[in-house]
């Protein structure tokens, strides 16, 4: 397959999800879920030992469990609904020299060298420009053979760190 084009679109459920996913694959955020859990957790086994109840334990493991998990929706929610790049129909199109991606509102071409890295999971492609600036592709828009391609293209370019299953 010389080139692969495809059309996309991020639903505002998706752009929730890949924040978490973004989020949570941080060992610090996962560090700081696991002691607001301990504090939970201890909470409920030296409540008796306390003479005032505990509300900085229970107010600080409340917010490193569920405030973080809310404010991440939230945050998410108000950045797809104000910026309208995230929401417009996008496409891709990928051969062996360049990457093309086609918004309503924007154009660019890159090419692969220019690439920091391409990572999968199991809902979508994660196009990097740097650490930090992912392009996602929802892996339910490539049609039979198209993911198989892409990940051939990119194994062709050693810059490029590849994190693809084979």
């Amino acid at each position: 397959m010389d080139k692969i084009i495809l059309t996309t679109k991020l639903s505002i459920e998706d752009y929730v999800k890949i924040n978490y996913h973004l989020l949570y694959r941080k060992w610090r955020f996962k560090l700081m879920t696991g002691i607001g859990i301990f504090m939970l957790i201890s909470l409920l086994f030296t409540f008796d030992s306390f003479k005032e109840f505990p509300w900085v334990q229970l107010l600080l493991g409340l917010f490193l469990t569920v405030g973080q998990a809310i404010s991440v929706y939230f945050s998410a929610k108000k950045n797809y609904k104000s910026n309208g790049r995230i929401s417009e129909r996008i496409n891709y199109e990928f051969d062996r020299e360049n990457i093309k991606v086609t918004g309503e509102s924007f154009e660019a071409k890159s090419t692969w060298d220019k690439i920091y890295s391409v990572t999968e999971n199991k809902d979508w492609i994660l196009i990097w420009q740097n650490q930090q600036v992912a392009n996602v592709v929802p892996k339910r828009d490539f049609k039979e053979g198209e993911l198989q391609a892409l990940k051939n293209i990119v194994s062709l370019h050693s810059k490029v760190i590849n994190k693809l299953s084979k």
